[in-house]
């Protein structure tokens, strides 16, 4: 659980760049269900479409991962900023979730892509001084981490 948390800190840390001294306080929640907006939301294939031609995700939305299980959620606010964060696991390979949110997020939202020493993507979307969303994706044993965070100025 601790390794969650860190997570999903993680994950708000890389949403806001430009932050220097702020912290926040996050609670934490454990749930073993399907994320239910994962499954409502997200299309009901197994990730191995491809969206339609010049098809991209509404701006300033991160979808969530089909059929992934929300692990911990968090929120906080401290001198005018706001952060929440889920951090959600699938046994789908790294690969698979990697090329899914490929199709699913705008061109240009992906900021990094490390294969070693551990595998990991971060895509954001929107401005620092307005606010920003991403998504992290790494591999903790034999599961695939998605952090999805929200930060708002």
């Amino acid at each position: 659980m601790r390794f969650l948390t860190i997570s999903l800190a993680i994950a708000v840390a890389i949403a806001l760049p430009a932050c220097t001294s702020k912290t926040s306080s996050n609670t934490s929640t454990t749930s073993s269900d399907t994320n239910a907006a994962a499954t409502s939301a997200a299309p009901a294939d197994n990730g191995s479409a491809a969206p339609a031609a010049g098809a991209t995700q509404a701006a300033g939305d991160i979808p969530s991962y089909p059929g992934a299980t929300t692990q911990a959620s968090g929120s906080g606010s401290n001198m005018g900023t706001t952060a929440s964060g889920t951090v959600m696991t699938t046994d789908d390979s790294f690969d698979k979730v990697y090329t899914w949110y490929q199709q699913h997020m705008p061109a240009g939202a992906e900021k990094s892509h490390m294969t070693a020493p551990v595998q990991s993507a971060v895509f954001i979307l929107g401005d620092p001084s307005s606010g920003q969303k991403s998504v992290t994706i790494t591999v903790q044993g034999s599961k695939t981490m998605i952090s999805i965070a929200n930060v708002k100025s």
